[in-house]
């Protein structure tokens, strides 16, 4: 099982590979590593993508988060987390929930009047109300993330591609900046 493992296969932070310079001229530093010894290869950029920094990616999980296998004591720990009256109070920051909720209670709404209107069963209208407000909400929370999920790694993308999209603006500050080498071979051109 993976979500308790101690193995090095599952870690909890993604190993960042390094790439090694050009070793230093003090032969003082060789014992221990200094940071500027090893680059990583993936850094993060700091280019705001419009008005905001770009989606900083999940953090890992925590040592108080792990299952422990007792399965009352790990159902304990999830419902203590639970916060109905902060999750209600936020539900506006929640990528996609506003969308999805209107929608579904309009479709919950619709659809209830027009089988009321129908039958003439207040239990019957009242049942096909919620079933269609949870289907119509599921289903546009879930294209709605999905549109999200693609347009961030279009962008995530756009920005590994071009880290220096903004070029003018750098060089309008100083003209001796120089780009970095590219990271990235040619593979599509023959020269």
């Amino acid at each position: 099982m993976w979500f308790g493992s101690s193995s090095s296969s599952s870690s909890s932070a993604p190993a960042t590979p390094t790439v090694p310079s050009l070793p230093s001229p003090s032969p003082s530093n060789e014992s221990t590593p200094s940071p500027s010894t090893s680059k990583p290869i993936n850094a993060p950029l700091n280019i705001p993508a419009g008005n905001s920094p770009i989606t900083p990616d999940a953090e890992p999980i925590k040592p108080d988060e792990n299952l422990t296998g007792d399965t009352v004591a790990d159902l304990k720990k999830a419902l203590a987390r639970i916060q109905p009256k902060e999750d209600f109070e936020n539900i506006g920051k929640i990528p996609c929930a506003r969308n999805s909720l209107l929608y579904g209670i309009a479709g919950g709404t619709g659809l209830g009047a027009v089988r009321f209107l129908g039958s003439r069963k207040p239990w019957v209208a009242a049942n096909w109300a919620v079933g269609s407000f949870i289907l119509i909400s599921g289903f546009q929370w879930e294209m709605c993330n999905r549109a999200r999920r693609k347009e961030l790694a279009q962008m995530r993308a756009i920005t590994e591609r071009y880290p220096h999209r903004h070029i003018s603006k750098l060089k309008q500050k100083g003209s001796d900046w120089v780009p970095p080498p590219s990271s990235t071979t040619s593979e599509g051109n023959p020269s």
